[in-house]
Formats: structure tokens, C-alpha cells, sequence
């Protein structure tokens, strides 16, 4: 009986497995031969468009343009990018190339302004985040991707581009004239305020952004600074290395900084803190709706793993999603791809989310003058609170 049993269990297992195979195998199958079957129909559209559209069609500009929608259809941040588009990113994160000095992303459909770069011609002309771009020299930005739109506003130093504003919980569109210039990004900007108050402003994640900024964080622990205001408002992100470079300035050795999840469960990789740290008094950091990427990685780090660390202001962009830039050809072709999500230490999804303050304070960024506390009222905010932390970890 008891070999009965034995024999019926293994031959039940047996046939649950081919079963599962089999089922596995065919909807394999199935799903390769839908596959082939949307490759006919991309194939015959293009043979169509070829022999019947109004004027000659060159076949690598079809190819191009259905890549572009193919990627731009996954979400505001993958992109198909031509040999010209794959330079300009790279230059980017060098810290110095022409155009008008803002990113810009995707959002509901249309180009919005995730952050102006500072003392930049949009910046100067008075762009703000949220700004949504509905023309560019005239032409609608409806159906663009953000590499298009990237492309139209850049060009030569002293040409000139001129964009239709839509600006948040306003009807009016504004139409604003931009002068190209070389946006020369210094990333690192500090000054001591009163009371031994340290201020640091990071404008972009560069390759050099956590060299620069530890320099400083030692002259300010030689200049006997108390403590720090870490300035993120309007820095649209950058250089993941460079976030975390940064971090683990201010984090003991073997605290999280990051995580990454992709597609599948043992995608999943982890970032943390591996030298020692150079900051260690109380810090506040300053953010605002511009503030992206990069600078919510930074952001999560310090909140979620030091006990003297504050946020103050407005809830940040909300993009914590990961690309990876992948060469195509020797040509220069490219596809920017996004391959996973952020989250902070605390497991907090980034992306679409933000992160909200620990003390929110609004402000119409209408008359305020960043940097001086007087004229700022976030950066105030700030300062007392930092004075705060001073005064406990005195105690």
C-alpha cells in the first residue's frame, strides 16, 4: 500500500511538472508568435508609408522616428538617442555646454520644468519649476519627447530661443525670449553665516561635486563651524555616483544609502557608505519641488540614517528612477533605458512620490534672494532650526 502511494505521489508530481512545462512552453510560444505578428505589421507600415506618403521618405529617418516612440511610450525618461543627443548627455555631467540652463522632464504628457540651473538664462529670465513648456519658437511641444525639446532649446552662445510658459494654478501663457549662453555649472557654493552657521548650495551632481564639497566640509570643521545648511532647492539631480560620493560625507561606514530594485528580485542592489565621515555635527537640509534625483537619494540618506538631520521646506520632484545609457552602434546611436526604482533606507519608494519635509515651508520664490537669510524664508526656517540641533547636541 505504502509503495502504492509512493509511486501514484511521484507520478503525480511527474505529470504536474510536464504539464508546467508544457504550458510554460506554449505560452512561450504564443507570445513569440504575437511577437512576429506585430513585426509584419510594423514591416507593412513601413512599406506602405514608403511607396504612398505624399514625398519620398528616407528609410533611416522612418527607423529613427519609430524607435523615438517606441522608447517614449515606456515612460518621460527612456529615449532612442541619435549620435548628437548621446554627446550632449555626456557633456552634461562635465559641467559646462551651450543652451538655456534648465531640465526638463515629461510630465501628464507634456514638457514641464523640473529645475532651472542657477544664474543660467532661464534661471535669470525667471523660469520656475512646474513651468509647463507648451511651444518652442512656435511650435507646439505636444507629442515631443524631452530629447527633442532638449534639442530645440540648446544651440550657440548668443542665438536665441523663445518658449510659451503655462505656469501652475495659471491660465495666462507667458512668452519668454531666451539668449543662449555656456552654462558653466559650478556645482559647490558655500559662505559661513552668522552664530558659526555653515551654507552649502549644490546646484548639480558633477563628476567633481564630492571632491569640491569635502574640501569645504573640512575647512568649515578647521573654521570650528557648528553646524550646516545643505542647500538641494532647484538641483534637478545628476551623477548617481556623485549622490553617493556625496552621502557618504556625512555617514558613518556601513549605513545604507540607497537601494536599487529592477525588473526581477535578484536585480536588487544595494549602495552603502564605505569611508569614514568627514561631517558628523548637525545638518538641515533645504528642499523644494525642484529639487530631483539625485538630490532625493541625498535627501532620504541623511534623513533616514542621522538622528541631527532635519528637512525643511516643500516636497521634492519626485523622479527615482534609474537609467542606463546604452550604446548601439559605432556611430554614436543610443538608447537611454530605464531599469529600476530608487528607495531610500527606510524602503521608500521615490519615484512619482517625493519626499515630504519635516517642516514645510511655502514661499512664492517671487522676492525671495537665496542665500540671504533675511530675504529667504526658507533658508530662516532653516537656521533655526539648526540652532536647535546645535543647542541639544550641546546639552
Amino acid at each position: 500500500m505504502k509503495k502504492k502511494i509512493i509511486i501514484w505521489t511521484f507520478g503525480f508530481l511527474l505529470l504536474s511538472f510536464l504539464l508546467g512545462f508544457n504550458l510554460e512552453t506554449s505560452q512561450a510560444r504564443k507570445n513569440e508568435e504575437e511577437l512576429y505578428r506585430e513585426l509584419e505589421r510594423f514591416v507593412n507600415v513601413i512599406n506602405i508609408v514608403k511607396k504612398e506618403y505624399v514625398s519620398p521618405v528616407d528609410d533611416k529617418k522612418l527607423i529613427y522616428g519609430a524607435l523615438k516612440g517606441m522608447l517614449s511610450s515606456l515612460d518621460p525618461y527612456s529615449a532612442f538617442l541619435e549620435p548628437e543627443a548621446t554627446k550632449e548627455l555626456q557633456i552634461e555631467t562635465t559641467g559646462e555646454f551651450e543652451g538655456v540652463g534648465m531640465e526638463i522632464t515629461l510630465k501628464d504628457g507634456i514638457i514641464t520644468v523640473v529645475s532651472p540651473i542657477q544664474d543660467s538664462p532661464a534661471w535669470n529670465a525667471g523660469i520656475k519649476p512646474g513651468d509647463k513648456i507648451i511651444e518652442i519658437d512656435g511650435q507646439s511641444t505636444k507629442g515631443m519627447n524631452t530629447w527633442e525639446a532638449a534639442q530645440k532649446l540648446r544651440g550657440k552662445k548668443g542665438t536665441s530661443v523663445t518658449v510659451s510658459i503655462l505656469r501652475e494654478h495659471t491660465t495666462k501663457i507667458m512668452k519668454i525670449t531666451l539668449v543662449r549662453d555656456v552654462i558653466k555649472v559650478k556645482s559647490v557654493k558655500s559662505s559661513i553665516l552668522p552664530d558659526d552657521i555653515g551654507y552649502i548650495r549644490i546646484t548639480n551632481f558633477q563628476e567633481r561635486t564630492g571632491n569640491d564639497l569635502e574640501v569645504i566640509l573640512k575647512e568649515f570643521n578647521n573654521q570650528g563651524v557648528k553646524g550646516l545648511v545643505l542647500d538641494l532647492r532647484n538641483n534637478p539631480g545628476g551623477l548617481l555616483n556623485s549622490a553617493i560620493e556625496v552621502s557618504e560625507l556625512f555617514l558613518p561606514p556601513k549605513k545604507t544609502i540607497v537601494s536599487m530594485q529592477g525588473r526581477r528580485p535578484e536585480d536588487k542592489k544595494v549602495y552603502g557608505s564605505q569611508k569614514q565621515q568627514v561631517w558628523n555635527k548637525p545638518v538641515v537640509l533645504l528642499v523644494n519641488n525642484g529639487s530631483a534625483s539625485a538630490s532625493e537619494i541625498l535627501t532620504g540618506a541623511l534623513r533616514d540614517n542621522l538622528s541631527e538631520c532635519k528637512t525643511v521646506g516643500v516636497k521634492t520632484f519626485g523622479k527615482g528612477s534609474v537609467q542606463n545609457l546604452i550604446k548601439l552602434d559605432e556611430d554614436g546611436t543610443s538608447i537611454k533605458l530605464t531599469i529600476a526604482y530608487y528607495y531610500t533606507p527606510s524602503g521608500t519608494k521615490i519615484d512619482g512620490r517625493g519626499i515630504e519635509p519635516d517642516i514645510k515651508v511655502e514661499t512664492s520664490e517671487e522676492n525671495i534672494e537665496i542665500g540671504i537669510p533675511e530675504k529667504d524664508p526658507q533658508l530662516k526656517k532653516a537656521i533655526e532650526e539648526l540652532s536647535k540641533l546645535i543647542a541639544s547636541k550641546g546639552k
